[in-house]
């Protein structure tokens, strides 16, 4: 069992042969929502994939009992997944994808492991015409926004599970249809010789170049800093106001090249 008391602000260890978490001293005990490869062909680049049957694991509302109060009255919601180490035919891991009902983003830390965040944004007309696309790639202890607008995915590059953490407001309920109905997102990330190969997804019709970007290690204005748990962040939620209101905020800085 790994300890990611540390890692992520909260009592809670980490079986990485299960992929399942153990939550102690006062942190709420949930049971995952498991994603399975069945529910995931749509966006897969190879549909024929059959194995593993399991594919991550989504523990939401996750919280410290004395901190339920602060939260809900802030309308966010504390959200950890466990995404396994494993190759899809010769696609990287990774979560299905969504996007959020107007301009609300998101924030994700990397508590475990080593990421790539893929964010696209579609042309408002037609979303197989896709505007910009985004790719993230961040390590253990790293925050990665989700731009306002924009509809991203996890990628498991590693060959340990990634775990993450999110805050994101509790006002919506994630939209997932339109990455299965365009076969998933607009590149796929392919293994090969262990390091990444981008695909693109011939579903759409415009594809623009990928930017490769890495997160700020410093956002003062949301209280962000590489290594420090965001769940602290509980002690002054105002900083992560922008997850409600994202049109009072710039986000300018959230990205170095």
């Amino acid at each position: 069992m790994v300890s990611l008391n540390n890692l992520v602000g909260l009592d809670i260890k980490l079986d990485e042969n299960k992929c399942s978490l153990s939550f102690e001293n006062g942190v709420t005990k949930r049971e995952p929502a498991i994603r399975t490869i069945e529910q995931m062909k749509e966006v897969l680049a190879d549909d024929s994939v059959s194995q593993p049957e399991e594919l991550y694991y989504m523990y939401r509302d996750v919280f410290c009992l004395k901190d339920d109060a602060v939260i809900k009255k802030n309308k966010l919601r504390f959200d950890i997944t466990i995404i396994k180490p494993a190759i899809l035919g010769n696609e990287f891991m990774k979560t299905a994808g969504h996007y959020h009902p107007k301009d609300y983003p998101e924030l994700y830390e990397v508590v475990y492991g080593e990421a790539i965040c893929l964010q696209q944004r579609y042309y408002e007309n037609d979303f197989r015409k896709i505007k910009e696309v985004v790719a993230v790639k961040a390590r253990q202890g790293q925050k990665i926004v989700c731009l306002p607008y924009f509809g991203h995915i996890l990628i498991n590059t590693g060959n340990k599970p990634l775990v993450t953490a999110n805050w994101v407001s509790a006002e919506f309920s994630s939209e997932y249809e339109l990455y299965k109905k365009s076969k998933g997102a607009v590149y796929y990330a392919l293994s090969k010789d262990k390091e990444v190969s981008w695909q693109k997804n011939n579903f759409y019709t415009e594809i623009p170049q990928i930017k490769f970007v890495t997160p700020n290690d410093q956002m003062k204005e949301f209280g962000l800093k590489t290594g420090k748990p965001m769940y602290s962040l509980v002690e002054d939620l105002g900083k992560i106001d922008f997850l409600n209101h994202p049109d009072k905020y710039k986000y300018d800085n959230v990205f170095k090249k």
